[in-house]
């Protein structure tokens, strides 16, 4: 009974994540349809040319003392061309989304999260219900995450696009980095910071690709060590450390109490991304909850078309159908070790043999 099970459990697990690289597949075609959409609303809109003339002045280290004028047009294409390169990037490091696809379809037993751009629609979804649920939650104990104030169309586009960026580096990556710089140091038990060329890769790459780089280093790390055995007690810290400040700065930026736990959970899941996949993993997974649908909410307005309702109805009902999904194949993998060892102490029983009555 219990190898009828096992074999019933593989397949409707092979089911399952049939399903979700055929939803991800189309939800990446959605995401290249935004990137398109968003050229063709500010440069071929009215609207959109008239603000892309104007000049904005930027604080990129949130500190009014350090400020850069740019024009418009120039600094959105600048932040359009980090995204794409971020597809790119997501799509062809790590395992690219060719090879895993081509591996699932030969019975490839690999790790299905392995591919960066495979895995960011079903993981982004997931994400998307959750904090929808957890908002839920909030206001009904009188803790609502709030709202910013209403601003320009295109100003708020354009400042929701900065922030997947300037966020990531600040709360993200350049915090990561100094600790790498520690960290490596204190591994290879060195009292002072070598700039050898060696040495300058081995930080480059941390920043960059922290896991492989890990494993190049002889150092555990997710891909071999599991989430848990992977990260020592310190990047933990490093983990929740940040991902509370990310909450708190926004807060700080005019949001409700409320927002400082749902931000603090997505910096979570935006910092493991990173330290698996690589920098390009929480600058893609922010953009997908600010330029992503922002940019369709904009096409709504202009074009008046329905679109951004079947792109969030979409993500939503991909989101939940993940989570139903999981938890059915946990009861799934429950059932069938319970059944094993249920087998086991009938085997066990069965041998016994009755002892002779005098």
């Amino acid at each position: 009974m219990v190898n009828e099970r096992k074999p019933l459990f593989e397949s409707v697990q092979r089911y399952f994540l049939l399903l979700v690289i055929a939803v991800s597949l189309f939800i990446i075609l959605s995401y290249v349809l935004s990137m398109g959409l968003g050229i063709v609303i500010f440069f071929s809109t009215p609207e959109g040319l008239e603000f892309s003339h104007r000049s904005i002045v930027l604080n990129p280290l949130l500190v009014q003392e350090f400020e850069v004028t740019l024009n418009v047009s120039v600094y959105f294409l600048f932040l359009w061309w980090i995204f794409a390169l971020c597809f790119i990037a997501a799509s062809r490091l790590r395992e690219s989304l060719h090879s895993k696809f081509v591996g699932f379809m030969s019975k490839d037993r690999s790790s299905p999260w392995s591919s960066n751009l495979l895995t960011m629609p079903a993981l982004a979804a997931m994400l998307l219900t959750f904090i929808i649920v957890l908002e839920a939650l909030q206001k009904q104990g009188g803790l609502p995450s709030g709202e910013l104030p209403v601003r320009e169309p295109f100003l708020s586009f354009l400042l929701v696009s900065q922030a997947p960026i300037i966020e990531e580096f600040l709360f993200r990556i350049i915090p990561f980095a100094l600790f790498f710089v520690t960290f490596t140091s204190l591994a290879r038990r060195s009292s002072s910071f070598s700039l050898s060329p060696s040495r300058l890769k081995s930080f480059l790459m941390l920043i960059l690709r922290p896991d492989e780089a890990k494993r190049a280093l002889g150092l555990k790390n997710i891909g071999e060590d599991g989430l848990l055995g992977g990260l020592s007690v310190a990047e933990w810290v490093m983990v929740l450390s940040t991902s509370f400040l990310f909450g708190i700065a926004h807060f700080l930026s005019g949001w409700g109490l409320g927002k400082i736990t749902q931000a603090s959970l997505i910096g979570v899941v935006f910092a493991l991304s990173y330290l698996y996949y690589g920098i390009q993993a929480p600058i893609l997974l922010h953009w997908f909850f600010n330029y992503y649908f922002e940019v369709f909410a904009l096409a709504n307005e202009l074009f008046k078309i329905r679109i951004l309702e079947y792109v969030w109805s979409m993500n939503i009902l991909f989101g939940f159908l993940i989570w139903a999904a999981l938890a059915s194949l946990c009861v799934i993998a429950l059932v069938v070790r319970l059944s094993k060892k249920l087998g086991g102490v009938s085997a066990q029983s069965s041998r016994i043999v009755p002892s002779e009555v005098p």
